[in-house]
């Protein structure tokens, strides 16, 4: 059933790929670009030249580049590395869809959007998504190289087969502000290779144990404070017997799990210096909280 699925997959793939769209009349040429303008911005809409590094310019004849646009480097088989000036916002749908060899892309700080299958079927093995990316489309990594992924905290849904096919991926790590994972988005990757990363209790959490992956809680920065309380990723951290209240019962609780860290049934409310073990600081750490010594930091 498993091959059948990722036969299924990889068949829409390269039907996806299969129709150009053709340069329309109003595109302008300018050197090994085509693009667009809009609103006084341009978008990229082909290349035709043959360089392996490319750096996209950040203007093209003095309109400022802010889209690459959908199928502008379709199956280009020379990339292998690709450098997005800061102006770009967005990438369009299959933009760069059957690279073959495509392996790493450095991505604009400002982008916003992915668009549909806007890396599907490359060699794509290396990329760093910016904070500030709030939306990724469908099939945008579909059958790449990737092997581990982190998500920015921007982002709050993963869609339908974003990371399908993947079957090199090993690490993904999902913010908490990721509310929405569907349920084929990471299909046909392999179960007993990806471990998924998150916070405890969380839609990466229960989205991974659904599936099979290897779930792993690590520390956040979703921090909210009140009352000499801190919040991360809605748990309240120090409050080890559940009560809604940090306090001395917490402390006493907290000493029994220093002397034996195994019995701790819930680390990431433990861990309250939020430095991923269970030791003597945190027991520490929250005694200082207790006694107004210390303070949650920002």
């Amino acid at each position: 059933m498993k091959k059948k699925v990722v036969t299924f997959i990889m068949v829409l793939s390269m039907l996806s790929a299969i129709l150009l769209v053709p340069m329309s009349a109003s595109d302008i040429t300018s050197g090994d670009y085509t693009y667009t303008v809009t609103d006084g911005c341009a978008t990229i809409t082909g290349y035709t030249g043959s360089a392996a590094n490319l750096t996209i310019p950040s203007e093209i004849d003095g309109y400022t580049v802010t889209k690459i646009g959908d199928k502008a480097f379709l199956s280009n088989a020379t990339i292998e590395t690709v450098i997005f000036p800061n102006s770009v916002e967005a990438i369009g749908e299959s933009t760069f869809n059957g690279c073959t060899n495509l392996k790493s892309v450095i991505l604009s700080e400002n982008l916003k959007t992915i668009g549909r299958s806007a890396f599907q079927m490359s060699t794509l093995s290396d990329i760093q998504l910016p904070d500030g990316v709030t939306f990724i489309d469908k099939f945008a990594f579909l059958n790449t190289k990737l092997t581990y992924i982190n998500l920015p905290s921007s982002l709050t849904t993963i869609s339908d087969s974003t990371f399908a096919v993947c079957q090199s991926l090993a690490y993904v790590r999902i913010p908490h502000n990721v509310t929405f994972i569907a349920s084929n988005a990471f299909s046909a990757c392999k179960t007993e290779l990806l471990t998924i990363v998150g916070c405890a209790n969380s839609t990466a959490q229960i989205f991974a144990e659904e599936k099979g992956f290897t779930f792993a809680t690590i520390p956040c920065n979703d921090h909210t404070f009140s009352s000499g309380a801190c919040t991360c990723c809605g748990i309240l951290l120090g409050d080890l017997n559940k009560d809604g209240v940090v306090n001395t019962e917490d402390y006493t609780i907290i000493v029994g799990y220093i002397d034996d860290p195994s019995a701790c049934p819930d680390l990431s409310i433990a861990d309250v210096n939020q430095d991923g073990i269970l030791d003597i600081n945190d027991r520490l750490f929250l005694l200082e909280i207790i006694s107004g010594v210390s303070t949650w930091p920002v």
